[in-house]
């Protein structure tokens, strides 16, 4: 029923070695090797490049992404784990005042009653609701590092197996 030797697995963070090989904690389908003599890892998928910090226990993107927020992960020896964002204070609070400023516009809005024409369904809790998830949907193409491309060219990269056509 229950497989002993899982029992006693600890999961703690481990030291990521710049020697050593890694599956790619962000395409999952390729491995992050070294790359030459630098501390880089290089992902043999989605072509992403990483560096291990912290004394080798944090995994961060080796590039600088400017306004980018990228993921952050730790190694526990089987799989990789979220640690946090590379998001500074201001980033943070800067997302925070994005977010809000389209909501409270609207509020003011509703409050001077600049729409006096508006259909009676529709509610500044509706209004709030729509412009809140549009604004964190604009907010999460402009500032998150998404790996969309990544996903587009490894299946670009990938070929038919023999006995299954190709499908679109």
């Amino acid at each position: 029923m229950f497989n002993s030797s899982y029992q006693n697995l600890s999961f703690r963070q481990q030291i990521i070695s710049p020697s050593q090989s890694y599956p790619c904690p962000r395409c999952s389908t390729g491995l992050i090797e070294p790359h030459g003599l630098s501390e880089c890892l290089n992902c043999s998928s989605c072509e992403r490049s990483f560096v291990a910090l912290r004394g080798g226990r944090l995994l961060t993107p080796a590039n600088r992404l400017g306004f980018k927020i990228a993921p952050t992960f730790w190694w526990d020896g089987l799989r990789w784990h979220w640690a946090g964002t590379t998001a500074s204070s201001r980033q943070l609070l800067t997302l925070v005042f994005l977010f809000f400023l389209p909501i409270v516009a609207s509020h003011i809005a509703f409050s001077l009653n600049l729409f006096q024409d508006r259909p009676e369904w529709l509610s500044p809790a509706l209004a709030s609701a729509v412009i809140g998830l549009f604004s964190i949907q604009t907010i999460y193409f402009l500032c998150w590092d998404f790996d969309f491309v990544a996903r587009q060219k490894d299946k670009e990269k990938r070929t038919p197996l023999p006995d299954r056509p190709y499908q679109n």
